[in-house]
């Protein structure tokens, strides 16, 4: 769980148009965060009166998934998260844009803290691996389904449903994987991942978790994020070379 803040916050009434939908931000401090304790962000911003965009508060009917994705990322392989992508399909305004460069720390409740140094800001493509084309994407953090299983609506029925929602192809192949490797040639299972969300009234359907590889019929870009808690780390997929 990620906590971080934002110096001043403030309100943001403007709405001009928006000019970028993705940010990258570099981890900086010492011991950096492990994969399985980082795969889920809590709060990007805190809490008060931010735009719907980074909440996902009061966004319009039907419009579930145009707010911001908090993405904790591995970039160099190591096992630490090195890496925080924030993905706002929507796209984010010049003033929402200047809200992010206020971000400078993050901190999990068990005391540890990290500064954060903004290394780029605009559209997919910026650099991230998360963000390439590919037909083949695996996953980097449990998949939740967000759905409670059903006769006829099992795992892979709600991986391609969502897809369709989302404006994806329907994968063609559907993978089931028993384990991912996190760091050099470490191996876990979902159990190494935290996979729950405290929040009051909140219903999980799933609370084991299962890792796919995804493969559609042609390139899609990233980056790919499903199931429950997507939009704070966990569903994470990633590019297969």
């Amino acid at each position: 769980m990620l906590d971080t803040t934002l110096e001043p916050r403030r309100v943001i009434h403007k709405a001009d148009r928006p000019t970028a939908t993705t940010t990258s931000f570099v981890l900086l401090g010492k011991p950096l965060p492990r994969v399985a304790v980082m795969s889920r962000a809590k709060r990007v911003f805190g809490e008060g009166n931010i735009p719907a965009v980074f909440s996902g508060h009061d966004m319009p009917d039907g419009n579930r998934h145009g707010h911001a994705f908090c993405l904790p990322w591995d970039a160099n392989g190591d096992g630490c998260i090195d890496h925080l992508l924030l993905h706002v399909p929507d796209g984010m305004n010049a003033e929402q844009q200047r809200i992010l460069e206020r971000v400078k720390k993050l901190w999990s409740r068990d005391g540890g803290e990290w500064r954060l140094a903004l290394e780029n800001i605009g559209h997919l493509g910026i650099g991230s691996t998360l963000t390439k084309e590919s037909k083949a994407w695996e996953s980097v953090t449990p998949y939740l389904h967000p759905w409670h299983i059903k006769k006829h609506f099992n795992i892979e029925d709600q991986l391609r449903r969502e897809c369709r929602e989302r404006g994806l192809p329907e994968p063609i192949i559907l993978e089931p994987l028993d384990e991912v490797n996190v760091g050099k040639n470490r191996k876990r299972r979902p159990i190494h991942f935290r996979r729950f969300r405290s929040r009051r009234g909140m219903t999980q359907p799933d609370r084991l978790g299962s890792f796919w590889r995804l493969t559609f019929p042609e390139p899609v870009s990233g980056p790919i994020a499903l199931g429950f808690a997507c939009h704070f780390g966990l569903g994470l997929f990633k590019p297969v070379e």
